[in-house]
Order: structure tokens, then C-alpha cells, then sequence
């Protein structure tokens, strides 16, 4: 017997996490309890039931920040065989941020020639983002040296 548990190491607050269970030579369902705790405080707790495999939704909250233990644990009815599990790790909680994306119009360029350069910006579950962003990029080309050449960032404002 045995069993895994599959959860991101960086959450994002205001997203809803998926944590994948399997649970080994599974002969009953059992249920499976997970709560973010921070600071000694339940903060967020899903539960569901699990046959051989499944995947529990968690809520953040929005505006947390910072470190937080993920609790896991699993049972059947204590007149049973009690918990079959339990564990905790420590997770990172980061605000609900964006990528931003770069996109050229060739995959190399030769010494001198135009560089066209595309940037968008997706939320953390890749959907653009509708606001417009009014930002400056300042930039630089490093020495070319033979066939690699690359483009430093230098300040956005």
C-alpha cells in the first residue's frame, strides 16, 4: 500500500489549485482532506473522495502572500481502519501574476538586419490579459560574437 500526492510547489492567490491523489491497491473509496494553513491559521480546505485516482480543487484566497504548509490527509470510517495517511510540505503562495511573452519575426538574424519584435501578456492560466499596459522597453544588443548574438532588457518604465 501506498500513495502519491502531486501539487505545485508555487501557488497563485486567487486561483483555484488541482492537487492530483493516487492512492495504491485502493480496495475502498477514501476520502481526502487538504487544507492551506498559514501562520498556524486554515486559510483555504477542499476534501473529496478518491478510488485508485483523482484530482481535489483548492481555492486560494486572494491577497496571500509568502510561505504555507499543504496538509493532505486520507480515511475511511474510524470504526475501520482509522487514517491511512497524512502529510504536510511547505508551499509558496505568489499574487496572481502575468508572463509576458516575446515573439520575433525569424528565429535568427544576421549582423545589422531589423529586429521585429512582438510582447503579450497572459494570466497565470495563459488567457491574455484585457488590460492595456502602457510600458516603455529600454534595450541593448550585446557584442555579436560569431552566431550567437542576444537582447538585454534594461529597464522597463
Amino acid at each position: 500500500r501506498g500513495y502519491l500526492i502531486a501539487a505545485p510547489s508555487v501557488f497563485r492567490s486567487g486561483v483555484e489549485e488541482a492537487i492530483s491523489v493516487t492512492i495504491f491497491n485502493s480496495v475502498k473509496e477514501t476520502t481526502v482532506q487538504i487544507q492551506l494553513v498559514v501562520k498556524g491559521e486554515t486559510v483555504s480546505r477542499s476534501h473529496g473522495t478518491v478510488l485508485d485516482k483523482g484530482t481535489i480543487k483548492l481555492k486560494v484566497p486572494s491577497g496571500l502572500r509568502g510561505q504555507a504548509h499543504l496538509k493532505v490527509w486520507g480515511n475511511r470510517h474510524l470504526a475501520e481502519e482509522g487514517y491511512i495517511f497524512h502529510n504536510y510540505t511547505t508551499v509558496t503562495i505568489d499574487s496572481k501574476g502575468s508572463s509576458v511573452f516575446i515573439q520575433t519575426d525569424k528565429p535568427v538574424y544576421k549582423p545589422k538586419q531589423k529586429v521585429l519584435i512582438n510582447l503579450f501578456m497572459v494570466t497565470s492560466d495563459l488567457r491574455p490579459v484585457n488590460d492595456r499596459v502602457k510600458k516603455t522597453l529600454f534595450f541593448h544588443t550585446v557584442q555579436y560574437d560569431g552566431i550567437i548574438g542576444s537582447l538585454h532588457f534594461i529597464q522597463t518604465c
